[in-house]
This record gives structure tokens, C-alpha cells and sequence, in this order.
């Protein structure tokens, strides 16, 4: 009766973990995009499952080859079609010149672990080998997940050149690396969770029958070997590539401990990694992303050697997350502002051209600035200018919502100013920060 009891806890977590990850599996393909399904980056295994495919979304627009984002959706291990939830990752990130690869791996009932790390890494080694085809750039590779998904994102950050990791699935003698990894709220040390399950409860990680002890073929206290194996802290070191990763403290599937001990071990390590903990949100993306928690969570970074510990600095929003990965994939500044104005008593007009400097289209974009003195907007054209207390943001009219690369779009506003009316010190396109230009 317990094992029965067990059992259906642990179908219950993973329909929970679908569901809670925020992303839809049933949205349409996003504009400018076109989708490649089901695409086999190694034969079946066992026959007729879905594990070794993948999907990707492919931008029809901007210029090329275009940086990858390879996104697994979390299952507790218990599904073999993970590239399910792309489809909201590239509504997302199509626009903004992003490729996005959903890849499946097979489930824990199928195989046991290594078997999911060798398939997400023979993944990868395909879309290396095929990125001429699909104009990818094989030297910008970003990696995303949630739950299970975040844990198979931080083993293919973390275990670059790990031989034992790669297995032989699939296409070889290609490099499985990433450039970067984005992961949210993700297991690490299976042995621990339950000693840092929440004073409310949690679940019985220990349970021959929990989602860490199918994975690794055996009830974890029992081969604690094989779970050191399956932990991303093993492979921590400070060659890694750049990780972020999200957990909110009243994570009820996943302790939160789970990545206080990732991050002191990157730590440790002289690694470089951002660690941002959201107080009250529990296992799911919503919250993990909810505007009401904002200038609430704990960010620590660890680089160099060196760490800042601060409070609200990151709000987890798409905008930022976007900023990290093309910091990781060394995209650089992608804009220039232009700003000028004509200035009469008491009023004033102003002019603003942004210039996309980078290597990706910007489609629907958002400039913001903050004034140095009390000019208040009345009004603006060819974009929606509003303004709250100093902060101003322009938001694109629609028509003039590309930019391509090395090309601009324009746009005006009236506003009023009494004294010094001083020139704005910084410009935010999409949250990056753009050179100002005479």
C-alpha cells in the first residue's frame, strides 16, 4: 500500500511540474518564424518513443547564422517529449533573432541516468554538425530548463569534456559544449533534499519509488556513488561557461537548498555563476517571474573568485534573461541612441533615432531613460512615450517595430522644463544599454 501511496505521488509531481512551469505546449508558432519538426538527431530508442527528437524554430527574418537556445521543459524524468514547451521559448525569442531547439530525451523509465545527459549532449553534437545547414552559429550555443529540465541544463553546462557524459548516442567526434545556462529550480544533490524539505512538508525524495531514485536506477541512499554522478556539483570547475539560475524559497518539490549548494559550490570553485532566490514563490515560472516579487529576491554572483550579494538589483524577466544570454554568447551592445532637442521657454521638443549596432534584429522594442532634472513628456510620435515620476519609456507604434541590423527607427516627443534641461546619461533598448551618439 505505501509503494502504492508512493507511486502516485510521484505521477502526481510530474503532471505538477508540467503544469507549473508557466509555459504553454499549445501556442502557435511566433511570427517570423518557421518550425522544423520532429526531427531525429538519433535513431529511436526503444523503437517508436520520442526521446531523441527535436524541434526548431527558426527565425525567417534577421541576419544570419543566428546564436541557439536549446530548451528542455522538466518532468521529474517521467516524459520522453521535453521539446514540448519550446514553442513558448521562441515566441520569446524568434523575434529577436534567436533560433530555439526544443530537444526530448528519453525518460526514466527508458533508460536510467546517463542516459538523459548523453542525449541532450548528442543533441547538441547534431546541431553543431547541422548548423550550416539551418544557419546557426555553431559558436553560440545557450542552454534552457525547468525542474528536470534546469538539472539537465546545469550537467550539459558544467560537464564540458567530461568524457563519461558523452556517450556515444548518435553524431560524435562534435563539440557538445554551450556557451552559457539558464536554469529554474533545479535538483542538484539528490541525497539532501529531504533533510532541506520545507518545515510545512515535502516530498520523500529517499522513496525507492521518487523521481532521483528512478532516475538513477536505485533508491538513493542505497549507491551513493551513482548519485554523485548524476549531481551537477561534481563537475563545477572555472572553465565552465557562465550559469544563472532561479529558485524560490517555498519550493515545495524542489528544496531551495538544493541551489544554495550549487552556488557555493561554483563558488568554491572560482566559477561564474548568478544565483537569484525569490522569497514566497514556490515550484512554477509564474512566480519564480511575478512583477509583485520584484526588488524582492536575492541575487549573488560568484566571478572571478570574487562575489556581490545584493537585494532587487535583477528582477527575473524575460528582457534581463535575454541580456544575460547574450552577455554569455558575447553578442555585445547591440544599440546607439541619438538624442537632440529643440528647446524653447518652459517647453521643448525632442528626437530620439536608435540605431541596432548589433548582430540580431530587434523586433518590438522598448527605450527607456531617466531624466536629470523635471522634464515632464506631453506627448510623443511614432512611438508611445509615457513617463512615471523621472523614468520615460517608448514603446514602437507597430509600423516601426524592426530594426534590423545597421538599421534605425526614429521617433519625437514634446515635453516641458523649467531650469537645466540636461541630456538623459543612459538609454536601455530591450533592457541593453546603448551608446549615446552626438
Amino acid at each position: 500500500m505505501q509503494a502504492r501511496i508512493r507511486m502516485a505521488m510521484t505521477a502526481v509531481m510530474a503532471v505538477t511540474m508540467l503544469a507549473a512551469t508557466g509555459v504553454s505546449t499549445a501556442l502557435a508558432p511566433p511570427a517570423h518564424a518557421q518550425v522544423v519538426a520532429d526531427i531525429a538527431y538519433a535513431p529511436a530508442q526503444p523503437a517508436g518513443s520520442r526521446g531523441h527528437l527535436l524541434d526548431l524554430h527558426l527565425p525567417s527574418t534577421g541576419i544570419t547564422p543566428r546564436p541557439l537556445i536549446i530548451w528542455h521543459t522538466g518532468s521529474a524524468w517521467t516524459s520522453d517529449d521535453g521539446k514540448a514547451g519550446a514553442d513558448a521559448i521562441a515566441a520569446i525569442f524568434n523575434p529577436l533573432g534567436f533560433a530555439v531547439a526544443g530537444v526530448s530525451v528519453r525518460s526514466s523509465a527508458q533508460a536510467i541516468f546517463p542516459a538523459q545527459v548523453h542525449d541532450m549532449k548528442a543533441a547538441i553534437r547534431w546541431l553543431r554538425a547541422n548548423a550550416a545547414t539551418y544557419q546557426l552559429d555553431p559558436n553560440r550555443f545557450a542552454i534552457m530548463g525547468d525542474s528536470s529540465g534546469g538539472w539537465l541544463t546545469e550537467m550539459a553546462t558544467l560537464s564540458g569534456g567530461v568524457a563519461a557524459m558523452e556517450g556515444t548516442v548518435g553524431t560524435t567526434g562534435v563539440s557538445s559544449a554551450v556557451q552559457v545556462g539558464l536554469a529554474f529550480y533545479s535538483p542538484t544533490d539528490f541525497l539532501q533534499m529531504n533533510a532541506q524539505n520545507l518545515p510545512t512538508g515535502g516530498l520523500d525524495h529517499n522513496s525507492p519509488a521518487s523521481p532521483e531514485s528512478l532516475l538513477v536506477g536505485c533508491p538513493i541512499q542505497t549507491c551513493p556513488a551513482a548519485v554523485a554522478q548524476a549531481n551537477p556539483m561534481t563537475y563545477a570547475d572555472a572553465n565552465d561557461p557562465p550559469l544563472m539560475f532561479l529558485h524560490g524559497q517555498a519550493d515545495f518539490l524542489v528544496p531551495h537548498g538544493q541551489s544554495v549548494l550549487l552556488y557555493n559550490r561554483i563558488k568554491a570553485q572560482c566559477g561564474d555563476a548568478t544565483f537569484v532566490s525569490v522569497p514566497a514563490a514556490d515550484h512554477m515560472m509564474p512566480q519564480i517571474m511575478d512583477p509583485a516579487q520584484h526588488g524582492l529576491q536575492t541575487v549573488r554572483t560568484t566571478t572571478d573568485c570574487g562575489e556581490t550579494v545584493s537585494t532587487g538589483t535583477f528582477n527575473p524577466t524575460w528582457a534581463n534573461f535575454t541580456t544575460f544570454l547574450r552577455s554569455g554568447l558575447k553578442m555585445g551592445n547591440a544599440c546607439e541612441v541619438t538624442y537632440s532637442t529643440g528647446v524653447w521657454t518652459g517647453a521643448f521638443n525632442g528626437s530620439v533615432t536608435i540605431r541596432n549596432t548589433g548582430t540580431t534584429p530587434v523586433d518590438r522594442w522598448v527605450l527607456t531613460w531617466t531624466w536629470p532634472g523635471n522634464q515632464q513628456v506631453t506627448s510623443g510620435w511614432n512611438a508611445t512615450v509615457t513617463q512615471t515620476g523621472t523614468q520615460v519609456t517608448a514603446r514602437d507604434a507597430g509600423h516601426n517595430s524592426y530594426i534590423g541590423p545597421g538599421s534605425s527607427q526614429s521617433f519625437g516627443f514634446s515635453a516641458t522644463a523649467t531650469g537645466t534641461n540636461g541630456i538623459p546619461a543612459q538609454f536601455k533598448l530591450n533592457n541593453i544599454v546603448c551608446t549615446r551618439v552626438p
